[in-house]
């Protein structure tokens, strides 16, 4: 429910006006584009239509974090309707680990100054 709330909130929004979402605390504190950073702005752009837009924003979200999302929501759907339960992968502590490992790299990444690299920042 909350969170069909905030979609509702961010699809009404026009995507260059975001004054009401406070500012990333990292971000403000270091300078540093955390995982999260350019996740509202990329939502605003999805739900217009906007999937390149989105994937500017925050493509480590955008690109493999919704997909993977919507995959273990479907397994999780299943297992409740029809009995079947996740494959090993998707319950293991590997799958969770390498997901953390895969945000770590990305935030390093984004954050080095040289192109290709600068263009991963929010």
């Amino acid at each position: 429910m909350a969170g069909g709330t905030g979609l509702a909130a961010v699809f009404a929004t026009t995507p260059g006006l975001v004054a009401y979402v406070p500012p990333c605390p990292i971000h403000a504190l270091t300078g540093i584009d955390c995982p999260g950073c350019g996740m509202t702005r990329g939502t605003m752009s999805l739900l217009s239509g906007d999937l390149a837009g989105a994937v500017g924003h925050n493509a480590l979200m955008f690109v493999l974090g919704l997909p993977l999302l919507a995959l273990l929501w479907f397994f999780w759907l299943r297992d409740r309707v029809g009995g079947r339960p996740a494959p090993g992968w998707a319950r293991s502590r590997a799958a969770l680990y390498t997901w953390l490992a895969l945000t770590v790299v990305f935030t390093v990444v984004r954050n080095l100054p040289w192109s290709p690299f600068t263009a991963l920042a929010a």
